[in-house]
């Protein structure tokens, strides 16, 4: 079995998340929003509105292969520097599309993947702050 690179890895956990949401009510209306008005502020890996309540849920994915380190909580990757960055860009993407008054979250979605089984344990943790 050839070896993924970590983009990869990544790659195939937000695909793995989109289906989930798409699977559980959610319109995805943007996948790897950047920043594309002046500096870089960073990226997001889902955007998604859920059909029942309207809200927007902005999703950071993080993925890591079963038996590496942090693999058994793969959120934990989202550090406080992380977390400010994504508020930034959080804001610019309401700004740039008009949606500052639609009620907003950041949730995210911890993916385990077993590469042997091609399997995943998904967690989705919604309403994460620090």
């Amino acid at each position: 079995m050839q070896p993924y690179s970590k983009s990869e890895i990544g790659n195939l956990g937000e695909k793995i998340a989109a289906d989930y949401l798409f699977r559980n009510g959610y319109e995805i209306l943007e996948t790897n929003f950047q920043n594309n008005l002046g500096y870089r502020v960073g990226e997001l890996d889902i955007v998604a509105r859920e059909y029942g309540t309207g809200e927007i849920a902005f999703v950071e994915v993080k993925t890591r292969k079963k038996g590496s380190w942090g693999s058994s909580n793969p959120e934990l990757a989202i550090t406080r520097a992380k977390y400010k960055k994504l508020t930034r860009i959080i804001g610019r993407f309401l700004r740039q599309n008009n949606l500052e008054n639609i009620p907003h979250r950041l949730d995210a979605i911890a993916v385990e993947m077993d590469m042997e089984t091609r399997k995943a344990k998904l967690r989705h943790l919604k309403y994460i702050y620090y």
